[in-house]
């Protein structure tokens, strides 16, 4: 009696898998290898016979599988179970007995067939996602596991199993087309952004030549004083038209988007212009007299404009100004003091007092003993987080305002834990040498 020969595995126990990608699939249009093919039933049936727990089990499976035979010519499919049917919509009798690249077509890729030949030869798995066409025309894309079986040194079968990605594909191509989109709107909004800056940046040439006949002027001791005045006004007449037109433009791009980040950052961007503007409307109005400013009283003014344009309840939220220093001051001084304050007051405004709750802010000038000057803006409403304060746009803006008077800020939270209280400290313009009053 002969020893009995030892069952062939369809499958091995640690099999690796692989996936295999390339052209669009016909397995509709491929040569029947008809001895393979009588071979593959015969194989079939022998398996089944051999294998059934094993066999019965992919049969249930909803996995696609398929069992290729490497040690005949052309790699014949000898077994192939119900959901691969399914999923390529042929009949059993179509697909056994056919070539391995049966199921890549006779236009695949010829890099894909290269790379899975000389995995194949080297025993090594691999992986690939492949569009095929099933029998009534569909294109069904899949990720095709394959790796061989080995008896010994020997690889006897090649085990492949598939899983059908085609609404993943059609997904990513949608995703695809929706960039496509996007960029082509980001791009035709970036070249618009490009037009306006380009508008902007010969409106601030223009203000730059304006500036430079003042300084030619002031340079070769004209004593001219309408003249002089006419040139001031006319630059802070385009200041303020270009500040308006950036503030109109933010506006209008505000509007066009959706993302509510968005537009509330283009939103917090041009009511800082605003204020701009308002410091320098103030500045315009001063009467003939443009080199000194009466900073107590611009103060007041400010604080007034700003609760009339600003305060969310009329009447709820108190603005008191206290300054005990007299004197005027240069424009160079006031502007930077001005936008602290505007920065300081709007932002208590808007935060400082939510759901219409009523309370104060103080802005308080005074001179200290040690020769400098304290300009101090303090609320009595929520307060705000450390961490918010230390990271907080508007102290870095008053910081940088501070470093232009040659002074500091500081932002900290109130004497009873509620409250903002933003403080800063510069030289006494009266008294400091060196710094312009």
């Amino acid at each position: 009696m002969s020893p009995r020969r030892p069952k062939r595995p369809i499958a091995p126990p640690r099999a690796g898998w692989i996936a295999l990608t390339g052209a669009p699939l016909s397995i509709s249009k491929q040569p029947r290898n008809r001895k393979g093919q009588t071979a593959a039933e015969r194989n079939l049936r022998d398996i089944k016979a051999r294998n059934g727990p094993f066999v019965a089990a992919v049969e249930a499976t909803r996995v696609p599988m398929v069992v290729t035979d490497p040690q005949v010519v052309g790699n014949p499919i000898i077994y192939v179970n119900d959901a691969f049917l399914r999923l390529c919509g042929h009949d059993r009798e179509d697909v056994l007995g056919q070539g391995y690249f049966f199921l890549v077509g006779e236009h695949a890729d010829p890099g894909i067939v290269g790379r899975f030949a000389a995995a194949m030869a080297t025993s090594h798995p691999f992986k690939e996602d492949v569009p095929f066409r099933a029998k009534d025309g569909r294109e069904v894309w899949v990720s095709m596991f394959v790796s061989p079986v080995m008896e010994g040194e020997r690889v006897v079968q090649h085990f492949a199993s598939f899983l059908d990605i085609t609404d993943r594909i059609e997904r990513e191509r949608e995703l695809l087309k929706d960039k496509e989109t996007l960029d082509r709107r980001v791009a035709a909004r970036t070249k618009r952004l490009q037009q306006v800056n380009a508008k902007l940046e010969e409106e601030v040439e223009r203000r730059r030549r304006t500036e430079a006949i003042l300084r030619d002027a002031l340079a070769q001791g004209q004593e001219d004083l309408r003249y002089r005045d006419f040139l001031i006004r006319e630059v802070n007449h385009r200041t303020k038209n270009a500040i308006q037109l950036a503030i109109s433009l933010l506006t209008i791009q505000a509007r066009q988007f959706e993302d509510t980040a968005c537009r509330g950052a283009l939103d917090v961007a041009a009511g800082r212009l605003q204020r701009i503007g308002g410091v320098y409307a103030l500045l315009t109005y001063q009467g003939d007299n443009l080199e000194r400013v009466d900073f107590p009283d611009y103060l007041r003014r400010l604080c007034g404009e700003l609760a009339q344009s600003l305060e969310p309840s009329a009447g709820q939220v108190r603005i008191e100004v206290e300054a005990e220093e007299e004197g005027s001051w240069s424009p160079d001084l006031v502007v930077p003091l001005g936008l602290i304050v505007g920065e300081a007051v709007t932002n208590a405004l808007k935060h400082a007092f939510p759901e219409g709750r009523k309370g104060r802010i103080q802005v308080e000038l005074r001179a200290q003993s040690d020769g400098l000057m304290q300009l101090r803006v303090e609320d009595d409403g929520v307060g705000m987080p450390p961490e918010r304060r230390k990271n907080s746009l508007g102290l870095r803006l008053i910081e940088m305002f501070a470093q232009q008077v040659k002074g500091k800020a500081l932002m900290e939270g109130g004497p009873n834990g509620g409250g903002v209280v933003v403080e800063v400290t510069f030289p006494n313009p009266n008294t400091a040498p060196g710094l312009k009053a």
